[in-house]
Protein backbone atom coordinates (compact mmCIF):
# COMPACT_ATOMS: atom_id res chain seq x y z
CA UNK A 1 0.00 0.00 0.00
CA UNK A 2 1.24 3.48 -0.57
CA UNK A 3 0.93 7.28 0.32
CA UNK A 4 -0.35 8.66 -2.97
CA UNK A 5 -1.17 12.25 -4.31
CA UNK A 6 -2.90 12.68 -7.73
CA UNK A 7 -5.55 15.10 -6.81
CA UNK A 8 -5.47 14.02 -3.36
CA UNK A 9 -3.07 14.66 -0.88
CA UNK A 10 -2.70 11.29 1.94
CA UNK A 11 -1.14 10.28 4.56
CA UNK A 12 -2.59 7.16 6.63
CA UNK A 13 -0.85 5.29 9.17
CA UNK A 14 -1.97 2.66 11.69
CA UNK A 15 -2.51 3.08 15.70
CA UNK A 16 -1.84 0.54 18.52
CA UNK A 17 0.35 1.69 22.06
CA UNK A 18 1.70 4.69 23.58
CA UNK A 19 4.79 4.31 25.26
CA UNK A 20 6.49 7.19 26.76
CA UNK A 21 8.12 7.77 30.19
CA UNK A 22 10.61 10.39 31.32
CA UNK A 23 10.90 11.96 34.93
CA UNK A 24 12.70 14.10 37.15
CA UNK A 25 14.22 12.79 40.16
CA UNK A 26 14.64 14.73 43.00
CA UNK A 27 17.70 14.78 45.12
CA UNK A 28 18.05 15.88 48.73
CA UNK A 29 15.80 19.38 48.74
CA UNK A 30 15.08 19.64 45.34
CA UNK A 31 17.12 22.59 45.23
CA UNK A 32 19.01 23.28 41.62
CA UNK A 33 22.82 22.31 41.51
CA UNK A 34 24.65 22.80 38.50
CA UNK A 35 27.36 20.32 37.39
CA UNK A 36 28.77 22.53 34.41
CA UNK A 37 28.30 25.49 32.27
CA UNK A 38 27.99 25.50 28.55
CA UNK A 39 31.23 26.77 27.35
CA UNK A 40 29.52 29.46 25.95
CA UNK A 41 30.56 33.52 25.71
CA UNK A 42 28.07 34.72 24.51
CA UNK A 43 0.11 29.27 15.19
CA UNK A 44 -1.84 29.22 15.39
CA UNK A 45 -2.67 26.20 17.40
CA UNK A 46 -5.06 23.47 16.39
CA UNK A 47 -7.26 22.07 19.44
CA UNK A 48 -7.71 18.33 19.96
CA UNK A 49 -11.28 17.31 19.51
CA UNK A 50 -13.90 17.71 22.02
CA UNK A 51 -13.35 14.60 24.60
CA UNK A 52 -10.48 13.19 23.29
CA UNK A 53 -10.63 9.37 22.65
CA UNK A 54 -8.48 6.47 23.95
CA UNK A 55 -6.42 4.72 21.99
CA UNK A 56 -7.42 1.81 19.84
CA UNK A 57 -6.08 -1.45 20.40
CA UNK A 58 -6.57 -3.21 17.41
CA UNK A 59 -4.03 -2.16 14.22
CA UNK A 60 -6.16 -0.38 12.04
CA UNK A 61 -6.23 -0.97 7.96
CA UNK A 62 -4.47 0.74 5.24
CA UNK A 63 -6.67 3.08 3.93
CA UNK A 64 -7.04 2.02 -0.02
CA UNK A 65 -8.22 5.73 -1.23
CA UNK A 66 -7.06 8.84 -1.01
CA UNK A 67 -8.79 10.89 1.72
CA UNK A 68 -8.95 14.67 0.81
CA UNK A 69 -9.48 16.68 -2.42
CA UNK A 70 -7.21 19.92 -3.15
CA UNK A 71 -9.25 21.96 -4.83
CA UNK A 72 -8.93 23.66 -8.23
CA UNK A 73 -8.26 27.20 -7.99
CA UNK A 74 -5.46 29.99 -9.07
CA UNK A 75 -2.47 29.37 -7.28
CA UNK A 76 -1.76 31.40 -4.00
CA UNK A 77 0.92 34.89 -4.56
CA UNK A 78 3.03 35.21 -1.97
CA UNK A 79 5.31 38.19 -0.95
CA UNK A 80 8.91 37.84 -0.92
CA UNK A 81 10.76 40.01 1.92
CA UNK A 82 14.17 40.73 2.43
CA UNK A 83 15.75 38.32 4.83
CA UNK A 84 18.06 39.21 7.80
CA UNK A 85 21.95 37.94 7.20
CA UNK A 86 23.38 36.17 10.14
CA UNK A 87 25.78 38.51 11.96
CA UNK A 88 29.27 36.22 13.10
CA UNK A 89 29.19 35.09 17.06
CA UNK A 90 31.86 34.27 19.44
CA UNK A 91 29.39 31.39 20.85
CA UNK A 92 31.75 28.25 20.59
CA UNK A 93 30.01 24.89 22.84
CA UNK A 94 31.84 23.01 24.77
CA UNK A 95 32.25 20.14 24.87
CA UNK A 96 33.04 20.27 21.07
CA UNK A 97 31.05 18.11 18.98
CA UNK A 98 31.23 15.14 21.04
CA UNK A 99 33.11 11.67 19.60
CA UNK A 100 31.57 8.69 18.35
CA UNK A 101 31.58 5.53 19.97
CA UNK A 102 30.57 1.67 18.83
CA UNK A 103 27.80 0.41 20.96
CA UNK A 104 27.60 -3.13 21.56
CA UNK A 105 26.16 -4.96 18.44
CA UNK A 106 27.15 -2.55 16.25
CA UNK A 107 28.44 -2.69 13.10
CA UNK A 108 29.90 0.51 13.58
CA UNK A 109 27.66 1.67 10.28
CA UNK A 110 25.83 4.73 12.98
CA UNK A 111 27.48 4.80 15.88
CA UNK A 112 26.21 5.89 19.48
CA UNK A 113 27.28 9.47 20.00
CA UNK A 114 29.26 10.19 23.66
CA UNK A 115 27.04 10.91 26.05
CA UNK A 116 26.76 14.97 26.47
CA UNK A 117 27.85 15.76 30.44
CA UNK A 118 24.96 17.37 31.98
CA UNK A 119 24.47 20.79 33.29
CA UNK A 120 22.74 20.04 36.22
CA UNK A 121 23.12 17.28 39.51
CA UNK A 122 19.81 18.22 41.19
CA UNK A 123 17.27 17.64 40.67
CA UNK A 124 18.30 14.43 38.26
CA UNK A 125 16.59 14.28 35.35
CA UNK A 126 16.36 10.12 34.05
CA UNK A 127 18.82 9.38 30.95
CA UNK A 128 19.64 13.60 30.40
CA UNK A 129 22.27 13.81 27.79
CA UNK A 130 22.75 10.07 27.66
CA UNK A 131 21.80 8.87 23.51
CA UNK A 132 19.88 5.63 23.32
CA UNK A 133 18.26 3.35 20.93
CA UNK A 134 15.90 1.81 22.92
CA UNK A 135 12.48 2.82 22.39
CA UNK A 136 13.18 4.33 18.98
CA UNK A 137 12.20 2.48 15.52
CA UNK A 138 15.21 0.03 14.36
CA UNK A 139 16.35 -1.12 11.00
CA UNK A 140 14.78 -4.48 8.95
CA UNK A 141 17.95 -5.86 9.97
CA UNK A 142 17.15 -4.68 13.48
CA UNK A 143 20.17 -2.13 13.27
CA UNK A 144 19.51 1.26 15.09
CA UNK A 145 18.49 4.24 12.63
CA UNK A 146 18.55 6.76 15.48
CA UNK A 147 19.41 7.77 19.15
CA UNK A 148 17.61 9.65 21.14
CA UNK A 149 18.39 11.77 24.16
CA UNK A 150 16.82 14.69 26.65
CA UNK A 151 18.97 17.69 28.10
CA UNK A 152 18.52 21.42 29.90
CA UNK A 153 20.45 23.34 27.64
CA UNK A 154 19.74 26.48 30.01
CA UNK A 155 21.82 28.26 32.08
CA UNK A 156 19.25 30.75 33.13
CA UNK A 157 16.36 28.49 33.00
CA UNK A 158 16.62 25.15 34.54
CA UNK A 159 12.85 24.04 33.49
CA UNK A 160 13.59 24.35 29.85
CA UNK A 161 14.02 20.80 28.68
CA UNK A 162 15.24 19.37 25.02
CA UNK A 163 14.10 16.14 23.81
CA UNK A 164 16.46 15.36 20.60
CA UNK A 165 16.23 12.22 17.98
CA UNK A 166 19.61 12.22 15.95
CA UNK A 167 18.73 9.98 12.53
CA UNK A 168 20.59 8.16 10.24
CA UNK A 169 20.16 9.73 7.19
CA UNK A 170 22.43 6.95 5.50
CA UNK A 171 19.62 4.71 5.76
CA UNK A 172 16.75 7.01 6.17
CA UNK A 173 14.96 9.51 3.36
CA UNK A 174 12.79 12.32 3.78
CA UNK A 175 9.57 13.57 1.85
CA UNK A 176 8.37 16.96 2.57
CA UNK A 177 4.40 17.11 2.84
CA UNK A 178 2.29 20.53 2.50
CA UNK A 179 -0.41 20.94 4.52
CA UNK A 180 -3.98 20.21 3.16
CA UNK A 181 -5.11 24.37 3.89
CA UNK A 182 -1.95 25.39 2.84
CA UNK A 183 -2.33 27.86 -0.52
CA UNK A 184 -0.07 25.82 -2.10
CA UNK A 185 -1.61 22.89 -2.13
CA UNK A 186 -3.22 24.15 -5.13
CA UNK A 187 -0.18 23.81 -7.27
CA UNK A 188 0.51 20.71 -6.27
CA UNK A 189 -3.06 18.77 -6.66
CA UNK A 190 -2.21 16.77 -9.80
CA UNK A 191 1.16 15.99 -8.83
CA UNK A 192 1.37 12.05 -8.54
CA UNK A 193 4.13 10.89 -5.54
CA UNK A 194 4.03 7.56 -3.62
CA UNK A 195 5.97 6.59 -0.84
CA UNK A 196 6.11 2.95 1.08
CA UNK A 197 4.04 2.96 4.21
CA UNK A 198 5.42 -0.10 4.68
CA UNK A 199 8.85 1.71 5.07
CA UNK A 200 7.43 4.39 7.51
CA UNK A 201 9.46 5.19 10.86
CA UNK A 202 9.15 9.03 11.66
CA UNK A 203 6.98 11.67 11.07
CA UNK A 204 7.67 15.76 12.56
CA UNK A 205 5.96 19.03 12.42
CA UNK A 206 7.63 20.98 9.72
CA UNK A 207 7.67 25.16 9.71
CA UNK A 208 5.17 27.52 10.31
CA UNK A 209 2.08 28.22 8.66
CA UNK A 210 2.37 29.84 5.48
CA UNK A 211 0.33 32.69 6.58
CA UNK A 212 2.86 32.95 9.56
CA UNK A 213 6.59 32.89 7.67
CA UNK A 214 6.68 35.98 6.13
CA UNK A 215 6.84 34.59 2.33
CA UNK A 216 9.08 31.84 3.10
CA UNK A 217 9.52 29.54 0.30
CA UNK A 218 9.19 26.15 -0.11
CA UNK A 219 9.61 23.32 -3.15
CA UNK A 220 7.53 20.26 -3.46
CA UNK A 221 8.81 17.58 -5.38
CA UNK A 222 11.33 19.80 -7.93
CA UNK A 223 8.54 22.07 -8.14
CA UNK A 224 8.84 25.40 -6.07
CA UNK A 225 5.64 25.88 -4.84
CA UNK A 226 6.35 29.35 -2.88
CA UNK A 227 9.15 31.49 -4.25
CA UNK A 228 12.78 30.92 -2.59
CA UNK A 229 14.35 33.64 -0.57
CA UNK A 230 18.08 34.41 -0.94
CA UNK A 231 19.60 34.20 2.68
CA UNK A 232 16.81 32.58 4.42
CA UNK A 233 17.17 29.52 6.18
CA UNK A 234 16.30 26.37 4.56
CA UNK A 235 16.29 22.63 5.36
CA UNK A 236 16.69 21.14 1.44
CA UNK A 237 16.19 17.26 0.62
CA UNK A 238 17.66 17.11 -2.44
CA UNK A 239 17.36 14.45 -5.68
CA UNK A 240 19.93 11.92 -3.65
CA UNK A 241 17.94 11.86 0.08
CA UNK A 242 20.95 13.62 1.40
CA UNK A 243 19.62 16.76 3.55
CA UNK A 244 20.87 19.74 4.58
CA UNK A 245 20.48 22.92 6.38
CA UNK A 246 21.71 25.87 4.54
CA UNK A 247 20.94 29.52 4.13
CA UNK A 248 19.18 29.48 0.86
CA UNK A 249 21.25 30.83 -2.76
CA UNK A 250 19.90 31.32 -5.84
CA UNK A 251 23.08 29.46 -6.99
CA UNK A 252 21.71 25.99 -5.84
CA UNK A 253 20.80 24.41 -8.82
CA UNK A 254 16.65 23.45 -8.68
CA UNK A 255 17.36 20.51 -10.45
CA UNK A 256 19.36 19.36 -7.33
CA UNK A 257 16.40 19.66 -4.89
CA UNK A 258 13.76 17.47 -4.42
CA UNK A 259 12.07 19.33 -0.89
CA UNK A 260 12.73 22.50 0.63
CA UNK A 261 11.00 24.58 3.01
CA UNK A 262 12.21 27.77 4.76
CA UNK A 263 11.96 30.21 7.62
CA UNK A 264 13.79 33.13 9.07
CA UNK A 265 17.25 33.18 9.70
CA UNK A 266 19.33 30.15 10.84
CA UNK A 267 19.35 29.46 14.73
CA UNK A 268 22.91 27.89 14.63
CA UNK A 269 25.50 28.85 12.07
CA UNK A 270 29.40 27.48 11.71
CA UNK A 271 28.30 25.23 14.96
CA UNK A 272 27.84 28.64 17.08
CA UNK A 273 24.55 30.35 18.15
CA UNK A 274 22.90 33.30 16.17
CA UNK A 275 22.77 35.49 18.73
CA UNK A 276 21.52 38.79 16.44
CA UNK A 277 20.78 39.25 12.94
CA UNK A 278 20.67 42.17 10.30
CA UNK A 279 17.54 42.89 8.70
CA UNK A 280 16.51 45.96 7.13
CA UNK A 281 19.92 47.52 7.75
CA UNK A 282 19.19 47.19 11.58
CA UNK A 283 20.92 44.45 14.15
CA UNK A 284 18.31 42.65 15.82
CA UNK A 285 18.32 40.23 18.39
CA UNK A 286 17.85 36.36 16.78
CA UNK A 287 15.46 35.08 19.50
CA UNK A 288 12.21 34.25 17.16
CA UNK A 289 8.50 34.43 18.48
CA UNK A 290 5.45 34.75 16.65
CA UNK A 291 3.98 37.63 17.48
CA UNK A 292 0.83 37.47 18.90
CA UNK A 293 0.44 33.59 18.34
CA UNK A 294 3.36 32.24 20.48
CA UNK A 295 0.98 31.58 23.18
CA UNK A 296 1.69 29.23 26.78
CA UNK A 297 0.54 25.84 27.16
CA UNK A 298 -2.98 27.49 28.66
CA UNK A 299 -3.61 29.15 25.23
CA UNK A 300 -2.89 32.52 26.21
CA UNK A 301 -0.91 34.77 24.10
CA UNK A 302 2.82 34.72 25.89
CA UNK A 303 4.41 37.98 23.96
CA UNK A 304 2.94 40.08 27.02
CA UNK A 305 4.82 37.79 29.39
CA UNK A 306 8.45 39.30 30.57
CA UNK A 307 9.14 35.44 29.44
CA UNK A 308 7.75 35.28 25.91
CA UNK A 309 10.35 33.64 24.75
CA UNK A 310 10.40 30.98 26.46
CA UNK A 311 8.02 28.38 24.73
CA UNK A 312 7.52 25.18 23.35
CA UNK A 313 9.61 24.97 20.19
CA UNK A 314 11.08 22.48 17.63
CA UNK A 315 13.97 22.87 15.30
CA UNK A 316 16.20 20.96 12.75
CA UNK A 317 19.96 20.46 12.87
CA UNK A 318 22.70 18.97 10.25
CA UNK A 319 25.62 17.70 11.59
CA UNK A 320 29.45 17.19 9.53
CA UNK A 321 28.34 13.51 8.77
CA UNK A 322 25.22 14.85 7.14
CA UNK A 323 23.01 13.26 10.11
CA UNK A 324 19.62 14.95 10.68
CA UNK A 325 18.59 16.17 14.79
CA UNK A 326 15.20 16.96 15.13
CA UNK A 327 15.13 19.17 19.24
CA UNK A 328 11.79 19.61 20.52
CA UNK A 329 11.90 22.31 23.58
CA UNK A 330 9.87 23.22 26.41
CA UNK A 331 9.98 25.97 28.06
CA UNK A 332 13.10 26.73 26.12
CA UNK A 333 14.24 29.73 24.03
CA UNK A 334 15.51 29.84 20.72
CA UNK A 335 18.69 30.20 21.46
CA UNK A 336 19.15 27.28 24.14
CA UNK A 337 17.35 25.23 21.69
CA UNK A 338 20.33 25.81 19.63
CA UNK A 339 22.35 25.24 22.11
CA UNK A 340 21.03 22.08 22.88
CA UNK A 341 21.73 21.05 18.63
CA UNK A 342 25.21 22.10 18.85
CA UNK A 343 25.92 20.04 22.25
CA UNK A 344 24.38 17.25 19.94
CA UNK A 345 27.09 17.63 17.28
CA UNK A 346 25.09 20.28 14.77
CA UNK A 347 26.79 22.85 12.73
CA UNK A 348 23.56 24.59 11.39
CA UNK A 349 20.28 24.74 12.21
CA UNK A 350 16.54 25.74 11.53
CA UNK A 351 13.59 26.64 13.37
CA UNK A 352 10.72 24.85 13.24
CA UNK A 353 7.37 24.96 14.78
CA UNK A 354 5.70 26.11 17.67
CA UNK A 355 3.27 26.16 20.55
CA UNK A 356 2.26 23.11 22.26
CA UNK A 357 -0.48 21.90 19.86
CA UNK A 358 2.20 22.27 17.23
CA UNK A 359 5.18 20.10 18.29
CA UNK A 360 5.47 16.58 16.79
CA UNK A 361 7.35 13.60 16.42
CA UNK A 362 5.85 10.43 16.01
CA UNK A 363 7.68 7.25 15.82
CA UNK A 364 6.13 4.42 14.36
CA UNK A 365 7.60 0.85 14.80
CA UNK A 366 7.00 -2.17 12.63
CA UNK A 367 7.12 -5.83 12.25
CA UNK A 368 9.41 -8.67 10.84
CA UNK A 369 6.41 -7.79 8.24
CA UNK A 370 6.58 -4.24 7.82
CA UNK A 371 3.56 -4.21 9.39
CA UNK A 372 3.16 -1.41 11.76
CA UNK A 373 2.82 -2.55 15.28
CA UNK A 374 3.19 0.32 17.48
CA UNK A 375 4.01 4.13 17.51
CA UNK A 376 5.07 6.39 20.47
CA UNK A 377 6.32 9.87 20.53
CA UNK A 378 9.57 11.64 21.29
CA UNK A 379 8.83 14.06 24.04
CA UNK A 380 6.48 12.31 27.15
CA UNK A 381 5.26 16.37 27.48
CA UNK A 382 3.91 15.99 23.69
CA UNK A 383 -0.05 15.92 23.62
CA UNK A 384 -1.43 12.23 23.38
CA UNK A 385 -3.82 12.86 20.79
CA UNK A 386 -1.17 14.79 17.96
CA UNK A 387 -0.22 10.23 17.90
CA UNK A 388 -3.25 10.35 15.50
CA UNK A 389 -2.39 13.46 14.09
CA UNK A 390 -1.75 12.19 10.66
CA UNK A 391 -3.93 9.26 10.32
CA UNK A 392 -5.78 11.04 7.93
CA UNK A 393 -3.63 13.53 6.51
CA UNK A 394 -2.84 17.26 8.13
CA UNK A 395 -3.60 20.55 7.76
CA UNK A 396 -0.37 22.05 8.45
CA UNK A 397 3.02 20.82 6.86
CA UNK A 398 4.88 18.30 7.88
CA UNK A 399 7.96 16.07 7.16
CA UNK A 400 7.82 12.04 7.52
CA UNK A 401 10.91 9.86 7.48
CA UNK A 402 11.20 6.53 5.43
CA UNK A 403 13.72 3.71 6.03
CA UNK A 404 15.78 3.60 2.46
Amino acid sequence: MTVGMSGRVVVAFVAVLIVSASTYGSDGDGSVQRHARLGVDTVETDAPARGETPEDSSVLQWLDKLLTRAPVGEPHQTVRQEQGESLPTDFEASPSRPESRVPEGSDGAFPQPADIPPLYTSPTLDGEGVWTSENVPVSSDGMPLMYKTVYRPSAEYPTSVVYMALMDMSRLKARFFLGQTEPGIYLISQTIEHEELSKIVAITNAMWMQQHARGAGAIFRGQVVYPMVPGMATLVIYQDNSVDVVEWSDDIPLSLVRDARQLRHLIVKDGAVVEQVVKNGKVQDGEIGLGGFLINDHGSSSMGNKFWFLANRTAFGVRDDGNLVFAMGHHVSTKDLARALILAGCKRAIHGDANIHNIVCNFYFRDQNDTIVKRDKLSPEQLKYTLKRYDQGYSKDFFAFYEK
